[in-house]
């Protein structure tokens, strides 16, 4: 029997994989007590796109904008833009990187990162490298903003400069 790691949940693929291969996992039980209440994770709304880059926006408007076009451009492929919804056709973050196997999902600003993660950003989401971007309004505003999105962009390996 294999322990499931407390901080990470076994997907229902991974967990058909061990069942295939008969190989048991331990799962803790859980409490009848109810425990604090958690903030609710908002699901997402899945844009047109392709490829292995995620991009989470606050609102839809801005996978929609000028701004969001030369992202896209500098990305050099068309990346899946996302942003929350409460729609019942609303997707998990987590099954949604899973399903359409993403690389990188990046998140514009601190206060839309704190929607689905408690605390520090982790580095990872399953497959997925995590990436933290300045927030939409200070792209468009601060010109900072926008050479520390190109840095994280070049740090993170989402675009590659070409010796040209």
């Amino acid at each position: 029997m294999l322990p499931a790691h407390p901080s990470r949940m076994i997907s229902v693929r991974q967990q058909a994989y061990l069942d295939a291969m008969d190989i048991g996992t331990w799962h803790l039980r859980e409490s009848s007590f109810p425990g604090p209440a958690k903030n609710k994770v908002p699901g997402l709304k899945l844009g047109p796109g392709g490829g292995g880059v995620l991009l989470i926006c606050a609102v839809d408007t801005d996978s929609a904008s000028r701004l969001a076009n030369d992202i896209s451009r500098a990305l050099g492929s068309v990346p899946v833009w996302a942003w929350p919804d409460e729609d019942d056709s609303a997707v998990n973050l987590t099954s949604s990187v899973e399903e359409n196997l993403f690389t990188t999902v990046a998140i514009f600003g601190h206060e839309l990162a704190g929607q689905f993660f408690e605390g520090d950003l982790p580095a990872s989401l399953g497959s997925a490298n995590l990436v933290l971007l300045p927030a939409m309004p200070d792209l468009l505003d601060q010109a900072e903003a926008r050479r520390t999105l190109w840095a994280v962009f070049c740090r993170s390996g989402m675009v590659r400069l070409s010796a040209n």
